[in-house]
């Protein structure tokens, strides 16, 4: 995909296709993958093929890539939106999580490196000053829509359902869900950026609360490389947010599907 396009002209159905039925199993099981087969096999045609891509492009993958909010008019609901304009759409303001507990929740450390955030690190801990930042595991924009873009939030969230395998009342908490602590968690910098671009996910174990870092093919997104393959374990550090829910494993492993 041209990263610098405002349409879905530029975008490789068939690898988008691929990519879809590939991880559909892990990130919904069994009933993802089937709804990804026979959504392909619907669509012999070549032409069927592409909107069926836009379709997915526009309403589950581009939210969660993209980059910045860039200010749109409404989407029409006769025309084809683009890029900018599905994402300028599903965005409004909004008070958002609560970082300030979910750092004291995470135990003011990036979950990954275990870096301490500057301002709570301890006296004598040979590190340098680092602020983190708090990620949303799920962007704002998969969640949180405009009142008169109904039919674009029925369209995400239909998707989303078949595609991870939520259920339907999670879907229906969506808007509170994006904005819950449990769809947030620390991170330095670096990692935060390649995390919510993608490059970066965790891969769940068969133990509650337990992941494994993992990076996607290309080149070597996670430094330093010792943090390739951590296991790391959500677990709340702090007796005043006892009732802070850990990261919601359902956004976690959608998140990591569509890495």
């Amino acid at each position: 995909m041209d990263h610098n396009s405002t349409s879905v002209r530029d975008v490789d159905a068939s690898r988008v296709l691929d990519a879809m039925l590939r991880n559909a199993h892990r990130t919904g099981g069994e009933s993802s993958k089937c709804y990804t087969a026979c959504a392909i096999c619907a669509c012999p045609d070549i032409h069927e093929q592409v909107n069926l891509v836009r379709t997915w492009f526009i309403y589950l993958l581009w939210p969660f890539t993209a980059g910045t909010h860039q200010p749109s008019n409404l989407i029409s609901g006769q025309a084809t939106p683009t890029i900018n304009d599905t994402y300028g759409s599903l965005l409004k303001s909004g008070f958002g999580i609560n970082f300030q507990q979910v750092d004291r929740r995470d135990s003011y450390k990036c979950v990954v490196s275990g870096i301490w955030d500057g301002p709570y690190m301890p006296a004598g801990v040979d590190q340098g000053v680092v602020t983190l930042i708090g990620a949303h595991i799920l962007k704002r924009a998969v969640g949180v829509f405009t009142m008169d873009q109904a039919h674009t939030a029925a369209a995400t969230w239909n998707i989303i359902q078949h595609y991870s395998g939520m259920s339907e009342e999670t879907i229906q908490n969506m808007e509170r869900l994006v904005d819950d602590p449990c769809n947030g968690m620390m991170l330095q910098r670096d990692i935060h950026d390649n995390f919510d671009k993608l490059k970066i996910y965790l891969e769940q174990t068969e133990r509650e609360n337990e992941y494994v870092v993992r990076e996607v093919r290309g080149r070597p997104w996670i430094h330093p490389r010792k943090l390739v393959d951590k296991v790391i374990t959500f677990q709340n550090h702090d007796v005043s947010t006892q009732d802070l829910p850990l990261p919601n494993p359902h956004c976690i492993v959608l998140h990591a599907g569509l890495s």
